[in-house]
């Protein structure tokens, strides 16, 4: 056999060695994550966060709820929405509006408005955006990272606020049997509350009178969330918006079985007069 010939077989068995190589299917990883899609079926939704932490008010995350509906932070800005999850782990979303106050956290409400689906792999759930990319990594919040509600007292009493040019209080009248009694400077109305699993207050349906008052902005019947400062109650709209804040003006006894429920009493009640400033002549 010539050298030539030689040559020339060696060369094609080196070829087709090569082209054996790239044709096998490769071999996963034993240790690596397995990802799959997420289904609505399978997802259980609850409080995700990711693994860093920030120096930022509150630590961001994201809430997924059973009824559909989506709450997070960025660290500064809350947000809310809906969502709803398809058998191959297909996510659609909607946001409501939210405030833009720069600092340092993580833009999860904006992670999940941008994903299209997601996967999990039984510990890290995994936001997938529209090319294909791993928009964040989330892992779920233990029950020792959600903030402890601290006991009703830190809810239960009354909050006020009188704004100029009222001519009566805002106020809410909070128990510790889980109801709301209030006026938001126009109509009275009843609620129920309780802590969300961030720590929050979550408002249940108001039912309200319905008068009309000419220039009067009736924010507080507005109120779906409330999150404590202290003495301070900052009431947020079902969009996380922020409303107005009240102050807590002490404790309440709750009401005796039987009785009205609603500030004032009925519906036609007298309204109840904000408090009048008295001043000093100048001599």
């Amino acid at each position: 056999m010539s050298t030539l010939r030689v040559f020339a077989l060696a060369v094609l068995g080196a070829l087709a060695l090569a082209l054996t190589a790239c044709s096998a299917p490769a071999v996963p990883t034993p240790d690596a994550p397995q990802f799959t899609p997420t289904a609505a079926t399978t997802f259980a939704g609850g409080t995700w966060v990711v693994s860093a932490t920030y120096k930022s008010p509150d630590q961001p995350f994201l809430t997924f709820a059973t009824d559909g509906t989506w709450t997070g932070s960025d660290g500064c800005n809350t947000a809310a929405g809906t969502w709803v999850m398809d058998s191959n782990g297909g996510l659609t979303t909607t946001s409501g509006p939210q405030t833009r106050i720069y600092c340092d956290g993580a833009q999860l409400p904006l992670n999940l408005v941008d994903a299209v689906s997601a996967k999990f792999d039984g510990a890290t759930l995994t936001l997938v955006g529209h090319d294909g990319s791993d928009l964040v990594k989330l892992e779920r919040r233990t029950a020792a990272e959600i903030p402890a509600a601290g006991g009703t007292d830190v809810v239960v009493g009354l909050w006020t606020k009188t704004e100029p040019g009222r001519s009566r209080l805002l106020q809410l009248k909070m128990f510790d049997d889980g109801t709301v009694v209030g006026n938001d400077g126009c109509n009275d109305f009843t609620s129920t509350w309780r802590f969300a699993e961030d720590g929050s207050v979550s408002f249940g349906k108001l039912v309200s009178t319905t008068r009309t008052c000419e220039g009067v902005v009736t924010w507080l019947s507005g109120a779906s969330t409330a999150v404590l400062d202290g003495t301070t109650m900052v009431i947020r709209s079902q969009y996380a918006a922020q409303l107005g804040t009240l102050t807590y003006h002490g404790t309440v006894a709750s009401p005796a079985p039987g009785t009205s429920t609603a500030v004032g009493g009925a519906s036609g009640s007298t309204a109840t007069p904000a408090p009048t400033a008295t001043t000093t002549p100048t001599p």
